[in-house]
């Protein structure tokens, strides 16, 4: 065969032939890449950049069968209508809708783990669905990956603590084997002044400064029009946001169908990260599931909040006839 040292001078169908050859011993002999470099005379590093090579030209193709099934044409659509990095929709096959929620965990859990690395910050929202997410990778994808994991906003007055940012971080990072920061402030205070001088505070400030520059945001959307969170702000706030229009909110912030954040008091005495925080986020991973969702995911994506989003095909048909 051609000596490898000549390899950027060959041809293409040569260079070809060799990326085969080598794929081959790697993929199909179970060859180790130490030993391919030896058989061949050159090094490791040489053989890995070939491997990947060999994928790019599609000399190799990797699929992955997946334990779920999706809709694909969704899928398409949605990248077509919106600016997002990836998506994941999937079928509803199974009537029970508890059933079907837990297999949108499932598959969170599933893209989240692909996607970790070491000493990436992942910040977090709160919630249902992030909790059930978090507690699927704790029994399900326990991993030792050096990560720090930090709340993207204060500590809600809620009465499932264990569903709060601040739990989530801890348990995230316990399931990461990472650690975790706190932001040891309430979700929203008494007014701006208040807020301003708490920012100010050194682990606060820290905190949020990871938060904002985080490589990672494991978020959901609420819904205003079906109160998502009535255990948390009042009847008669949830109406005034609605009648202004909003109909979804994201880690605290209101926005309409169209994804315009509307500004409100809530806002000016809100402590967590802004809306520029997760457009500017290299991975903000978005979960939802249902038909009731479907406005408030719409406008987080028409207002670009979101890169990631996973979600079911009910929730997805609705978006598209919507859009």
């Amino acid at each position: 065969m051609e000596d490898l040292k000549n390899y950027e001078a060959m041809s293409v169908q040569e260079k070809w032939n060799v990326l085969a050859m080598v794929a081959n011993l790697y993929y199909n002999s179970e060859m180790t890449q130490n030993q391919i470099a030896e058989r061949l005379y050159t090094s490791r590093s040489k053989i890995s950049r070939m491997l990947k090579e060999a994928r790019e030209l599609g000399i190799v193709e990797i699929y992955i069968q997946e334990p779920w099934e999706r809709n694909l044409e969704y899928e398409q659509q949605m990248k077509e209508y919106f600016q997002l990095k990836n998506i994941r929709i999937v079928k509803q096959k199974d009537t029970d809708k508890e059933n079907a929620r837990n297999l949108i965990y499932e598959v969170s859990a599933y893209y989240l783990d692909s996607i970790i690395k070491e000493n990436m910050v992942v910040g977090i929202s709160w919630g249902n669905t992030l909790y059930h997410v978090v507690k699927y990778i704790a029994a399900n994808n326990h991993k030792n990956i050096p990560i720090t994991v930090v709340p993207i906003m204060g500590a809600a007055n809620i009465t499932s603590p264990e569903k709060d940012g601040l739990d989530l971080s801890k348990d995230l990072a316990s399931a990461y084997g990472g650690k975790y920061q706190y932001i040891y402030a309430p979700l929203f205070v008494k007014n701006k002044e208040v807020k301003e001088s708490l920012i100010q505070d050194d682990n606060i400030k820290n905190t949020l400064d990871l938060a904002k520059n985080a490589d990672v945001i494991l978020t959901s959307v609420g819904s205003i029009v079906y109160k998502s969170w009535n255990n948390y702000l009042s009847e008669k706030v949830l109406a005034a946001l609605e009648k202004r229009g909003v109909v979804g909110h994201i880690g605290g912030h209101f926005f309409n169908i169209y994804g315009q954040e509307l500004e409100t008091t809530l806002i000016q005495r809100m402590i967590g990260v802004d809306t520029d925080d997760f457009k500017r986020c290299p991975e903000t991973i978005c979960i939802a599931f249902g038909e009731e969702k479907a406005e408030a995911v719409l406008g987080a994506v028409r207002g670009n909040y979101i890169g990631t989003l996973i979600i079911d095909d009910k929730c997805a048909e609705k978006i598209l006839k919507n859009f």
